[in-house]
């Protein structure tokens, strides 16, 4: 599953180890950060104190990473626009969100506002933020799930799945998997 991570630059500088933690147990159970931004961003905005060189190219990057990713995982202590709106974007393409904040932190208002089903807020601590974390992970990893969305299809489409079901013995969901898995593996051999 892959896992887009999200922080601030205040978190960058006053939380590094922590950051390096919650990624770590990410690829620790088997998952892959769907965009390696941190240790890049710590080197150049905190240990040089350079600011980043591109805006629209780290924007983009991001929007990026959402896109791919299964879940998203917003570590929020420190109030920061840029973790809000990707997580505004994360929550509107539907994504499971996760939102950190140390345990007696001041409440950072942009992101406990937002309450939506595909949010989970949760308090840490240096003791309980890896099983947070992969609990977070085992409840939204979607290879253990089968996936179900609705499909649209015209008459000919529809006479067709239906013969190809008779003749198989197999239902139309089947028939569908099978064509869908026959043309990734022929587009795997290019």
């Amino acid at each position: 599953m892959k896992v887009h991570f999200i922080t601030s630059r205040p978190s960058l500088e006053k939380d590094f180890e922590t950051l390096k933690r919650i990624t770590g147990v990410v690829k620790a159970t088997g998952h892959v950060i769907a965009y390696e931004w941190m240790e890049n961003a710590y080197k150049r905005e905190v240990e040089s104190k350079a600011p980043a060189s591109n805006w629209n190219d780290i924007y983009k990057d991001n929007l990026s990473a959402i896109a791919q990713a299964d879940v998203v995982i917003a570590e929020t202590t420190y109030e920061n626009f840029a973790v809000g709106y990707q997580v505004a974007v994360a929550v509107q393409q539907k994504k499971p969100v996760l939102l950190l904040r140390h345990e007696g932190a001041d409440k950072n208002a942009f992101v406990t506002g937002i309450d939506d089903g595909w949010v989970k807020h949760r308090m840490y601590t240096q003791e309980n933020i890896d099983s947070i974390v992969q609990d977070f992970l085992a409840e939204n990893d979607i290879t253990t799930k089968d996936m179900r969305f609705n499909f649209f299809i015209d008459r000919a489409i529809y006479n067709y799945l239906r013969w190809a079901a008779l003749k198989t013995g197999k239902t139309k969901a089947e028939v569908l998997r099978e064509l869908v898995n026959r043309e990734i593996e022929d587009k795997e051999q290019y």
